[in-house]
């Protein structure tokens, strides 16, 4: 249908459409007039506005029942009428608002349908948008308020109670374009809605802090409104305007005069203390909010009453900074910046500027005093909003926070609440069972990111964000307060023994280099490096001394203690768990302490250097694994902050200090070694051959120490003397060791060359030396040959090299301790002696003697010692024989073969018999290992026939398949060893336990054998023959 352009054809075009529903009011009437309406111009239907709404506005004051549906068709159409129209009549908009808001019934128990709900506020909602400041100030007027006062009630209804998430949002609109009018705020609005204030805030309340379910939209639009309301109501500005006396209004009823409220001080100050409590309410429920809109909407709320009701709510004023505080480190940047950004302007020039500071040094005393209990009860989220107020009043304060903290009360709150929340969970006893797998053994610098600082576990949390919000509130007391101050405090507090004072103090230092701060004004105001170097200083000695650094921290740790801490009256003798748990966390954070002071410094550590690097050494061998872990990291630490490229280089280029230092270890004490032990054990572990002429040296102290020292004194030494003699054998390599192995010797000679050849030379040799045993050997021969004077035997005689008279101290000092009646240091210095044989592989003149003086006790380890230590003593053996050869011949064969050679064949019988679980044992292990060490010792000795049979005979009971399996692996690698030394006896001896050979020619001999069934033995004969055959 064309849209009607002049108002007399629209006009036409309507009436009959409204007379046809003034006459009958039914749907189908309004429905049909709606169409009409829709195809007439807008500015013809806006001068005809009060024609068309006359029959929509009859159908609802028409008494009596009336049909379903036409109440709400009514209410659509004139919705859709006012959408694109406005009015101009005030009196037509006030007699709308009272016809719309009679639409429902007055009994809110009479069932309504939600769709006509709906219509109704929506209804209203369309008649305020539509209506202009000119108009709708008639709303606003005193003889209004019981009709305002009845909507409000019925949209408050709507938003609180009704189910349809869309009527409550609809009524929260409504509600705020109603209570919240464009037009100029003045006097008569405050008064009008300070009537409805309490109601309003308390309904509203409700809905804010009831079911989290109901949507962010809902609690958004309810805060909003709030702020709204009150600022409305309890503004400076419209207060200020407000008469003594309560004024007159003429020509109102006096009921409705009773119903306005006089906004006197004493009603202000009544009003304010009860909307505290509503605020108390709103903040507890909305600040750990998790959709942001609700914190952005209660930081919005804080922002507005901070800036027009300072005056008039001076008691929430505490309240409200706690809110804009409180989300200053909001996780989502829009609140972030929203609150930081506002209070950055009242903190310079808003009009809260002159009682800022007390508002917040008493706003921090109070958080101070109840942060345990928050901190203990609340959950998570409630714990790190908390500790976000507190940051946040931190950083309001700024540079007023050192004269804050001057107060005795203040700081001894806030560090009992600091101190109480950082108190350290120490049930866990993986503290005391991680341990390090030697007594000296040190984590190396690729292990630290496996390892790393031990989690920390405190009692009242456990969220790492919560930690993270803690440290930063101790750097900010670092930055702003006054640095000496704290840390005298929180030292004195560290001495009695409170341990999250070291957490607390190692921010501080972190804080005061300004390090990781969130300054409100961005400023930075770090302490000068000398006024810092001089201030940590004091605190590195109180961590390194001796009674901090010194603890038991693992059952049987070997750890340096001090004398007094030995001798203490009436003390237990073994501590308990839980003090070894608390001690290992004291280092622990200790050592966190250090690696803040490098971070803190920078370059200008170095000073502090000769006082730390070596506790820290120190503790990178202590047997706890997370003591032991927090040292590396420290130890990674200080090395990147002095500019070193690696722990290796910090070591290296500090080792005379450390050498030093690890002499007056090794001299002051006689019956405890660990700290000089383990940082001897670092410097090897981490020095390269330029450490050697200090070895020397600190060699002259490690052995007399050994000599003076108790036997557990001696298990803390000789591990280090282990790995002092392996990394000699690593700077030092001999190339000749490898050409010496004895599998590659034997079988290279009988491989090269053709027979014919191997004989000629045979032949050749023998004559020469048959005719030199005779004499008959011409002058001519020895003419150009000299006897060698003494002097050319003395000038030719080299010198000893330095690693080599280490190793020969070294391995003379263990075989004092082959004796011993501890096993365990009979094993350490078997391990030791075999490791000290590689550097000295190549100096016959030292190692002969040397094997000469070991002999007669290795031989006693040999025969008569406890399994383990002959497991050790026997490769020891093995590896005296590769380095001595013809020298250990005879002495072998003489006195350890046949015993080794009796022990295989006994114990043949035993595990022959034996059940899966006899390879765990000792004696299994035993077998094994002389298995595997028979067949080098015979080649490196090169037996004789006699005893190679011996060793051939005994190794073939191995072959049984009822042996274990790995034993009889082992007899047949044996075997093949053996085959290197002598191929004929070795295929020889095999025959005989099998069926006999085949002649492989017709003119050889064959030969009588004594044929054997076929038994256990035979199938790894055949194996080992088949092998032998493919050499």
């Amino acid at each position: 249908m064309a849209s009607k352009t002049y108002p007399q054809s629209a006009f036409e075009g309507l009436r009959p459409f409204c007379v046809q529903l003034t006459m009958e009011q039914t749907v189908q009437n309004v429905k049909n007039l709606r169409t009409q309406i829709s195809s007439t111009d807008v500015s013809s239907l806006q001068d005809l506005l009060d024609y068309v709404l006359f029959p929509l506005r009859f159908s609802l004051k028409t008494p009596g029942p009336k049909m379903p549906g036409l109440v709400q068709a009514v209410l659509e159409c004139i919705i859709y009428i006012l959408s694109i129209t406005y009015l101009k009549s005030p009196i037509s908009l006030q007699e709308m608002f009272s016809e719309l808001c009679s639409c429902l019934p007055p009994d809110p128990l009479t069932p309504v349908a939600e769709e006509l709900k709906l219509a109704v506020v929506l209804a209203v909602q369309s008649l305020l948008r539509s209506s202009g400041a000119d108009v709708l100030y008639v709303l606003y007027k005193p003889p209004m308020l019981p009709e305002m006062g009845f909507t409000i009630t019925l949209l408050l209804r709507f938003a609180e109670q009704e189910k349809s998430r869309e009527i409550r949002l609809e009524a929260l609109n409504c509600l705020e374009r109603l209570l919240m009018p464009e037009l100029k705020q003045d006097t008569s609005l405050g008064n009008l809605f300070a009537s409805f204030l309490p109601g309003v805030c308390t309904v509203l309340t409700r809905i804010i802090c009831g079911d989290p379910k109901q949507g962010y939209r809902i609690t958004t639009g309810a805060i909003r409104l709030w702020a709204g309301a009150v600022n409305s109501v309890m503004s400076d500005e419209s207060l200020a305007q407000v008469s003594e006396k309560k004024p007159v209004y003429p020509g109102l009823s006096g009921r409705v005069a009773e119903l306005m409220v006089h906004r006197d001080r004493t009603w202000v100050k009544h009003s304010a203390s009860r909307l505290l409590i509503h605020l108390q309410k709103i903040t507890e429920r909305c600040s750990a909010d998790p959709h942001w809109k609700v914190r952005l909407a209660l930081v919005n709320l804080a922002q507005l009453l901070h800036a027009h009701c300072w005056n008039s709510l001076g008691e929430a004023a505490g309240t409200l900074l706690q809110i804009l505080v409180g989300h200053m480190s909001d996780d989502r940047p829009e609140v972030k910046a929203r609150a930081r950004e506002f209070l950055l302007k009242i903190s310079q020039e808003g009009p809260a500027s002159r009682t800022l500071g007390e508002v917040l040094s008493e706003s921090l005393h109070s958080l101070a005093v109840t942060l345990p209990r928050l901190l203990s009860s609340q959950d998570d989220q409630g714990k790190l909003h908390t500790l976000a107020l507190l940051l946040g009043y931190l950083q309001l304060l700024g540079p007023r926070l050192r004269f804050t903290l001057h107060s005795p009360a203040h700081l001894q709150r806030l560090s009992s609440a600091l101190l109480q929340t950082l108190e350290l969970d120490l049930c866990s006893v993986k503290v005391v069972e991680e341990r390090l797998p030697s007594s000296v053994a040190t984590l190396k610098q690729q292990d630290i990111a496996h390892t790393g600082v031990h989690q920390k576990t405190f009692r009242f949390f456990r969220d790492p964000n919560i930690l993270s919000y803690i440290q930063s509130v101790c750097r900010l007391l670092g930055y702003y307060g006054d640095f000496y101050l704290l840390t005298d405090h929180f030292l004195g507090l560290y001495r009695a023994q409170r341990l999250p004072a070291v957490i607390v103090l190692n921010q501080l230092v972190l804080g005061a280099a300004g390090i990781d701060i969130e300054s409100l004004n961005g400023g930075i105001q770090a302490l000068e490096v000398s006024e810092l170097l001089d201030a940590i200083r004091p605190l590195l000695e109180e961590y390194t001394d001796p009674t901090n650094w010194h603890l038991l921290t693992c059952q049987d740790s070997d750890e340096l203690v001090d004398r007094l801490a030995l001798l203490r009256v009436g003390g237990p003798s073994k501590p308990a768990i839980s003090e070894m748990t608390a001690n290992a966390w004291k280092l622990c954070l200790q050592l966190e302490g250090i690696a803040c002071f490098a971070q803190a410094l920078g370059s200008s550590f170095h000073p502090l250097l000769i006082s730390a690097l070596y506790p820290l050494l120190e503790k990178a061998g202590d047997p706890s694994l997370m003591v032991s872990g927090a040292a590396m990291v420290a130890l990674d630490h200080v090395s990147q902050e002095c500019g070193y490229k690696n722990i290796n280089r910090l070591i290296e280029l500090n080792a005379d200090y450390l050498a030093s230092e690890v002499s007056v270890g090794l001299r002051r004490l006689r019956h405890r070694h660990g700290g000089a032990a383990r940082v001897l054990h670092a410097m090897l572990e981490n020095c390269g051959p330029s450490l050697l002429p200090l070895l020397y040296e600190l060699v002259q102290d490690l052995l007399p120490a050994i000599d003076h020292s108790q036997n557990e004194g001696a298990k803390i030494l000789f591990p280090v003397l282990n790995s002092l003699v392996t990394r000699l054998g690593k700077w030092f390599p001999l190339a000749d060791i490898t050409a010496q192995v004895p599998n590659a010797s034997i079988p290279q000679q009988m491989h090269d060359g053709s027979v014919a050849e191997e004989m000629t030379r045979f032949l050749q040799d023998h004559i020469e030396q048959h005719y030199l045993a005779k004499g008959d050997v011409e002058e001519e021969e020895f003419a150009d040959v000299l006897p060698p004077s003494e002097e050319d035997n003395d000038n030719q005689k080299p010198s000893i090299p330095t690693h080599v008279q280490i190793t020969k101290e070294v391995a003379e000092k263990c075989t004092h301790f082959l004796s011993h009646s501890d096993a365990q240091l009979r094993i350490q210095a078997l391990d030791t002696l075999r490791l000290s044989l590689i550097p000295l592989h190549s100096q016959e003149d030292i190692l002969l003697p040397l094997a000469h003086k070991i002999w007669p006790c290795l031989v006693k380890r040999l025969l008569q010692d406890e399994p383990l230590v002959l497991l050790r003593a026997f490769q020891m053996l093995v590896s005296l024989a590769a380095s001595c050869k013809d020298f250990m011949r005879q002495r072998v064969c003489k006195d350890a073969l046949p015993a080794f050679l009796t022990s295989l064949r006994s114990q043949a019988l035993v595990s022959c018999h034996a059940g899966p679980v006899y390879s765990h044992t000792l004696g299994f292990k035993l077998q094994k290992a002389i298995l595997d060490g028979s067949g080098t010792l015979c080649v490196d000795l090169a037996l004789g026939d006699s005893d190679l049979l011996e060793v051939i005979d005994s190794c073939m009971l191995y072959l049984s398949a009822r042996q274990p399996k790995q034993l009889q692996e082992a007899a047949t690698r044996t075997l093949l060893s053996l085959s290197q030394l002598d191929p004929d006896i070795v295929w020889l001896h095999l025959c005989d336990w099998q069926s006999p050979p085949e002649v492989p020619h017709s003119c050889l001999v064959p030969l009588s054998w004594t044929p054997r069934p076929h038994d256990e033995y035979t199938q790894n004969v055949c194996n080992v023959l088949q092998k032998l055959q493919g050499l």
